[in-house]
């Protein structure tokens, strides 16, 4: 097995069956309905969004956003907008607050109330959304997630660094991962699964800690902003760590493969005769390796 074969298996490993989809399509379709039941001439349209709406979703982690747009009028603060929706439907769904969104846990369903900001403009999707963790409010708009995402050409590095992340327990928002992967391939060559990867590595751990994720549908909020400095930094250690297995890691295709499954925490396999998982990644001892040198991004 070559790298990119390997690379190509994790991608198929974690892909959703159409069975699955379509189940939790029928499930969001039953929340929808309710909810337009209960708030009738309030709402003003639903959006679908979320990892399974811009086809960035894997198996071992996917979502579908129901974003509830209800009329400028319909409330008389967001709060009560969010808190309305969250009584709704923990009357009804096994629910859990988030931070812009309210989670039904059993569905892989999202909904996120929005307040629109034009109910004349049928084109312009930008709503307010209330942020239950803090009291506060941002504007966005999930159309122009969707758009960007979509137009950007990365979606399988995007799936790849999920799974990165979820191999080695990285808290670290979907959302931000796809505007974070997006903005380290930005202008650059598409020169394959296996090297726009590997930048995208290089990216977090030159980057991370002070970078700005900046909301395609909201300029002024950097999504980035929301993330502890404490989960930036593992990020940045464990990134660094699984280029360390890269560069440490002979030519020959057996030893880069071995590299590539230590960076996506996979040990299975090689083992020694005492049973214990062992690495086949030989350092170099020429003194003609030398590293490349950092690129250095914006």
């Amino acid at each position: 097995m070559t790298v990119i074969e390997y690379l190509v298996s994790l991608l198929d490993d974690e892909k959703i069956s159409e069975k699955e989809k379509e189940e939790i399509r029928k499930r969001r379709d039953e929340v929808e309905t309710v909810i337009k039941d209960k708030f009738g001439s309030k709402v003003k349209t639903v959006k679908y969004s979320g990892s399974l709406a811009k086809h960035t979703a894997i198996n071992s982690s996917k979502d579908l956003d129901l974003a509830l747009h209800l009329k400028k009028g319909s409330f008389d603060t967001l709060k009560e907008m969010y808190d309305s929706v969250y009584d709704f439907l923990y009357e009804n769904y096994n629910v859990r607050k988030q931070k812009v969104s309210i989670g039904l846990t059993d569905f892989d369903v999202d909904v996120v109330p929005g307040r629109r900001i034009d109910d004349k403009d049928d084109n312009n999707n930008d709503v307010y959304l209330y942020r239950s963790d803090d009291e506060s409010w941002i504007k966005t708009n999930i159309e122009k997630h969707k758009t960007y995402i979509t137009d950007s050409g990365c979606r399988d590095v995007i799936k790849l660094m999920k799974i990165w992340r979820n191999k080695w327990n990285i808290k670290f928002k979907s959302f931000a991962m796809e505007l974070l992967v997006v903005q380290a391939l930005e202008d650059l060559p598409d020169t394959g699964l296996k090297y726009r990867t590997k930048e995208t590595l290089e990216y977090i751990v030159e980057n991370i800690e002070g970078i700005h994720l900046i909301d395609p549908g909201n300029s002024n909020n950097n999504v980035a902003d929301s993330i502890e400095s404490y989960k930036k930094t593992f990020m940045k250690t464990t990134a660094s760590t699984c280029l360390s297995y890269l560069e440490d890691a002979d030519d020959d295709k057996d030893t880069q493969l071995s590299a590539w499954k230590k960076l996506f925490n996979d040990f299975a396999g090689d083992t020694n005769d005492n049973g214990y998982v062992s690495s086949s990644i030989v350092k170099r001892n020429t003194t003609d390796w030398v590293r490349q040198p950092d690129r250095r991004h914006g």
